[in-house]
């Protein structure tokens, strides 16, 4: 992607996944839990269509993940996210942060998005295409969206309290981080998060990424109680 993005805090992300969660609950008449139906969100919602479709291949390139046609309000997440219920709904997620955050810039003509085909041979229109692995803000921005509205902080948060009454406490848990050791017990304890919150749409590698930015995980000399 080679657009620049004005710089959103994470409460004015924050504030975009509240209005969406409160637009889908007026809809249905009752707030969303988890799992957060992310895709009946972006079709009764935001009027989005959803496909899967060999992005790889009709784009040409190696590593993508999603990508969503603007003029078409078109989501196509690849193939090779199908079955990975946790890696699909989160690429969608991520897509629905660009519709959200991003496409009102092009509209308001601050931001000129790149152009892709559908199919090859076809007519290239403006399109965001996510790759694996991209760190530019707009994808920073529209992954801490997909993490707010899969993982509410409040639902997280209820589910910590059913598994430990507090935020888990792991030994030297930040050397362990800088060191790049895969801790054990932060893995564990996701999954515990994950099967009592109801978050069975949610990877575990989100749930700990969610988890370290709520603070549900410290250092064990700085555990502290709800």
């Amino acid at each position: 992607m080679t657009f620049k993005v004005p710089f959103r805090s994470d409460a004015q992300i924050e504030s975009a996944v509240q209005e969406l969660l409160r637009q889908y609950a007026k809809a249905k008449g009752e707030p969303p839990r988890p799992p957060i139906p992310v895709d009946a969100i972006a079709e009764s919602v935001l009027g989005l269509t959803l496909e899967m479709g060999d992005l790889r291949k009709k784009l040409g390139k190696p590593d993508v993940l999603g990508a969503t046609w603007l003029d078409d309000a078109l989501v196509v997440i690849d193939s090779s996210l199908e079955g990975n219920e946790g890696r699909y709904c989160f690429t969608l997620g991520h897509e629905v942060g660009h519709w959200q955050l991003h496409r009102p810039l092009r509209e308001m003509d601050k931001v000129t998005f790149p152009l892709f085909s559908r199919e090859p041979g076809a007519k290239a229109t403006a399109a965001i295409v996510c790759r694996d692995g991209q760190r530019d803000s707009a994808e920073i921005q529209a992954d801490k969206f997909a993490a707010l509205l899969l993982m509410p902080a409040s639902d997280v948060r209820a589910a910590v309290k059913l598994v430990t009454g507090e935020p888990l406490a792991i030994d030297n848990f930040v050397a362990r981080k800088k060191a790049g050791e895969r801790i054990a017990e932060l893995r564990d304890f996701a999954a515990e998060v994950i099967a009592k919150g109801g978050f069975t749409n949610v990877s575990n590698q989100a749930m700990q990424i969610r988890l370290e930015a709520l603070k549900l995980v410290v250092d064990g000399a700085q555990g502290r109680l709800f």
